[in-house]
């Protein structure tokens, strides 16, 4: 798959708890921290799909379009497309994000949140029998993931800030 984008294409921003189609001529973007962006590449389709997802399962099931949750995300971004289960093999997914901003990459608990993202993107996506393409999830720091629709292609960046820019705390016990 390329992953060559076009430059000067209207850009649609994807906010957090967002999800957006775009078709050919138009790009798709979001900036992904503990977030996990669920791309959708139609290959044969008219469309490409991006949600932007903030956290892993839903309170309750909901049937409503949506992107706050990853359970909610793969079923909206799929009937928001129009794709049929005939479709799903035509569908690459693209998954981004997934960071842990708030506590140690290697911890547990609730902090967890962009491990607990892509845990629940694979699980609704493997029950979809969605196959996905490319995953570039986990570590500490940001991504951002742009959706070419009109060449069927998809860039994710690093995002990571300068340890000079990095703002220090002091606590009882000096710098954190």
């Amino acid at each position: 798959m390329s992953i060559i984008i076009e430059h000067g294409l209207p850009l649609h921003h994807v906010g957090m708890g967002q999800l957006s189609v775009g078709t050919h001529g138009e790009q798709l973007q979001a900036l992904l921290g503990s977030c996990i962006g669920i791309g959708f590449i139609w290959k044969n389709g008219p469309c490409c799909g991006l949600a932007h997802c903030l956290l892993p399962e839903a309170p309750r099931a909901d049937s409503a379009l949506g992107a706050r949750y990853v359970s909610q995300a793969v079923p909206s971004l799929l009937r928001l497309m129009g794709v049929r289960q005939a479709d799903y093999a035509d569908i690459d997914v693209v998954l981004a994000g997934g960071a842990s901003m708030f506590g140690p990459a290697n911890g547990h608990g609730r902090l967890q949140v962009g491990r607990q993202n892509a845990q629940a993107a694979q699980k609704y996506l493997d029950q979809c029998g969605l196959h996905v393409s490319f995953c570039a999830l986990g570590g500490r720091h940001g991504r951002q993931l742009l959706i070419d629709c009109a060449k069927h292609s998809y860039v994710v960046t690093d995002v990571v800030a300068p340890p000079e820019l990095i703002p220090r705390k002091e606590g009882a016990y000096g710098y954190a």
